[in-house]
């Protein structure tokens, strides 16, 4: 198994380059099936982004890569997603609205991932019969046909994929789409801005998003956003090594409620346009309470970096996870380091900081979890061994190398 050696204790300082977006960049190459041609630069190169390709060349999509840009030529001969591939991550679910929308037929199977709780399809599958489509199962594979059309959909519940889902179906569908009660994240924003630069028309009207009918595209040039989830992560890790960086390539306005928590915790935070500077105390504040919540609200996906700082600070915090039921996958790995994390309930956690944390062998057992231990790993004492390093690798590029320019001491043993 391949693991990570980190050598704890180090100060991070000077400056780090984020990279595109993992969960912008994978629904757009996804959307990219349906478009005649696209050239997407700032793409970030992680294990999701190669097996989202794969995908496309197996459908029949032509691909070229140069550096971090990524032009795909659209010629579909085949709606059968790869079992294999599309079990490997969650994001292989957005084949369905893409290739129903377009083709009128699809067949997916149960998609991968993280696995943090009940994260049932049911809602995708309901969400394309709305639309017209009919959909048969049989045990993991799903096949679903139909001429889709245009309809107002109110979501039951807030969720980024399946108004993800439903964008790229209508795009493709007669008539207009309204999608009440969609989620409002950056990433979705992202995918709208790229579908209407490929000749959509997608607007927000007050709490809805609509989407018209269209039947053309051309041509399209575009860049992926900068990794709002990546940046926070960088400011976990100064804040854990009491550090000093420059962050570049931010938009700050996404992650201005993360700062805001470091800020709390007496970080000093300033902002520029497109940068972000942080110098992180040695002796750092807990927060009475973060809870979770959809954009714009705290990050699920920073819950478990932002306890591993927690977990060194003076008094006691809670946290509230809202979205996931097993994002605590990483609370034993934190408490084998010296922290020390009381798990009151599937998602609700007390943080008691202590002075220090040891280093240890751990494990992760997802992306977020694992840019936790690392982060808690930096900031220890002594030598930590992290395995499951193909979790960490789906969502953050060249991260030894980004580590080991600020100062950090990490390897990749392989």
């Amino acid at each position: 198994m391949s693991c990570y050696i980190i050598e704890g204790g180090n100060r991070l300082s000077g400056e780090v380059q984020i990279s595109g977006a993992k969960n912008a960049v994978l629904p757009i190459l996804a959307a990219s099936a349906a478009q005649n041609e696209s050239t997407i630069t700032n793409v970030p190169f992680l294990s999701d982004v190669s097996n989202t390709l794969e995908i496309l060349e197996k459908l029949g999509i032509k691909i070229t890569t140069e550096n971090n840009t990524v032009t795909t030529l659209g010629n579909i001969n085949n709606t059968v997603l790869d079992k294999d591939l599309s079990q490997k991550m969650r994001s292989s679910i957005l084949f369905l609205g893409v290739l129903l929308g377009k083709y009128g037929e699809v067949t997916i199977y149960e998609p991968g991932g993280c696995q943090l709780g009940d994260r049932p399809i049911d809602i995708h599958i309901w969400a394309m019969e709305q639309l017209g489509a009919k959909i048969e199962k049989y045990d993991d594979k799903i096949i679903c046909k139909g001429k889709l059309k245009g309809k107002e959909i109110t979501l039951p519940i807030v969720s980024v994929g399946v108004t993800e889902n439903i964008i790229l179906a209508a795009i493709n569908a007669k008539g207009t789409t309204i999608i009440n009660n969609p989620a409002k994240e950056p990433e979705i924003d992202d995918l709208i801005n790229y579908l209407n630069k490929c000749g959509n028309k997608i607007y927000y009207n007050k709490n809805s998003i609509v989407i018209c009918e269209n039947n053309k595209s051309h041509y399209c040039e575009y860049s992926i956003m900068p990794d709002r989830i990546e940046a926070a992560t960088y400011i976990a890790m100064a804040a854990s090594t009491g550090g000093e960086l420059f962050i570049n390539n931010v938009n700050i306005d996404h992650i201005s409620t993360i700062n805001e928590i470091f800020e709390k915790m007496g970080c000093i935070i300033k902002t520029d346009i497109n940068k972000i500077y942080v110098d992180a105390p040695t002796k750092l504040y807990s927060i009475p309470e973060i809870t979770t919540n959809p954009y714009p609200g705290f990050p699920t996906d920073m819950q478990p970096q932002i306890m591993s700082v927690l977990a060194k600070t003076e008094g006691i915090s809670i946290i509230k996870e809202t979205l996931f039921s097993a994002r605590n996958k990483h609370i034993p790995e934190l408490n084998k380091m010296g922290a020390n994390i009381n798990k009151k309930s599937d998602c609700l956690f007390e943080i008691c900081g202590v002075k220090s944390l040891k280093g240890s062998t751990l494990y992760s057992k997802d992306l977020r979890g694992g840019a936790a231990l690392i982060t808690a790993a930096l900031g220890a004492e002594g030598e930590s061994t992290i395995y499951g390093v193909e979790h960490i690798i789906r969502g953050y590029e060249a991260i030894c190398t980004k580590i080991g320019n600020i100062g950090g001491k990490i390897k990749l043993i392989k």
